[in-house]
């Protein structure tokens, strides 16, 4: 079930539960029974959770392509940009500007000689030169690509990309304006993708393509060009109402917006289920764990007003059940909660409500 906007994420029960549960599975603990909102693009709670399962699908799909002998490669389309310009406006234009490339006839036979299918992943950063947001696609091909082919791909795409550009208002340089890079394995990306991902001392420099095309929340770019979540970070530090602005319009330009397409198709020619799940549907999805805590409204709603959500998970990783019971017992005495024992049918130790 979903909340309405971000307000009720993570916040409000479930009707039908009409309870909390706190949960612990490999050492992580979350909170289950509560209303998600879906949201990809502005949502800490439910971003993280979409992108990690849309990185394992890209995972598995990258995999098989290698494993049927198809080539791998990595490309970036940008626009240029300059401060001021509405992402809105910027996000519409690349998006129009790709929707086109699909009808051009020039590469249109470009897929037809060299690519089987595309995934393509939309990411927004804001810098110096204000709003940029681009693509980022794995495109695989019929078989692995030649030197002289993979020129062949980036002529091709750079002709129809700056084309369509133009059409919509925008252009693009020859050099950034469209990157190429052949990828041989999913894992051994490391050298690239940091550079890719921004900081060279980044310490997830071993992450895959699919982390690389899908986990733009875990990025944390240069000077010049910051992520959603950097900027909301920055914020939350120092109160900085210009960034405010920037979340705010990040919200209304990327509302209703995909993230991730993939090519009709795709998944069937790899032999993968194509039963595809909304970013609702991965949002809301029960993620397992064993039980610790159980309650009812009247301590979880004690738990926010005291603004204690991330507290109670910290002790529910650090001290388990034990810490959980010393600290409900401090802050929710009165109120309906127990711990639920991992032999016992009933759970015990804890109050039924005063």
């Amino acid at each position: 079930m979903h909340a309405k906007g971000l307000g009720g994420c993570g916040r409000r029960i479930i009707a039908v539960n009409e309870r909390v549960e706190v949960k612990i599975g490999g050492g992580v603990a979350h909170f289950t029974g509560l209303m998600t909102c879906g949201s990809i693009w502005t949502c800490p709670v439910c971003q993280a959770k979409i992108r990690h399962a849309r990185a394992q699908q890209v995972e598995k799909m990258l995999n098989r392509a290698l494993e049927m002998g198809h080539g791998i490669e990595f490309v970036t389309l940008t626009a240029r940009h300059h401060l001021g310009q509405a992402l809105a406006f910027l996000f519409s234009c690349t998006q129009q500007a790709w929707q086109a490339m699909g009808r051009d006839k020039t590469f249109k036979n470009l897929k037809a000689e060299l690519i089987q299918g595309l995934i393509v992943v939309r990411e927004v950063t804001h810098g110096l030169n204000g709003w940029h947001p681009h693509l980022h696609l794995a495109v695989i091909t019929w078989r692995p690509l030649t030197p002289q082919q993979r020129a062949q791909l980036e002529d091709g795409f750079w002709r129809c990309w700056s084309h369509q550009l133009q059409r919509v208002g925008l252009s693009a340089l020859r050099g950034p304006g469209v990157l190429v890079r052949a990828l041989s394995s999913v894992e051994g990306l490391a050298g690239y993708l940091c550079k890719v991902a921004g900081d060279d001392d980044d310490d997830r420099a071993t992450r895959g393509l699919a982390m690389e095309l899908t986990r733009s929340d875990l990025k944390r770019g240069k000077l010049k060009g910051r992520s959603p979540e950097q900027i909301a970070d920055d914020f939350t530090s120092t109160g900085d109402l210009a960034d405010l602005a920037l979340l705010q319009e990040h919200q209304k330009a990327t509302h209703r917006r995909r993230m991730m397409t993939v090519s009709r198709n795709l998944k069937l020619h790899l032999g993968l289920d194509d039963d595809e799940q909304t970013d609702e549907e991965l949002a809301a999805a029960e993620v397992g764990g064993e039980v610790l805590l159980r309650m009812g409204r009247t301590a979880w709603q004690r738990i926010l007003d005291l603004g204690l959500r991330v507290h109670v998970l910290e002790v529910a990783e650090r001290t388990g059940r034990d810490g959980l019971r010393a600290l409900m017992e401090e802050i929710a005495p009165d109120d309906v909660w127990y711990i639920v024992q991992p032999t016992e049918a009933v759970p015990t130790g804890g109050h039924t409500g005063a």
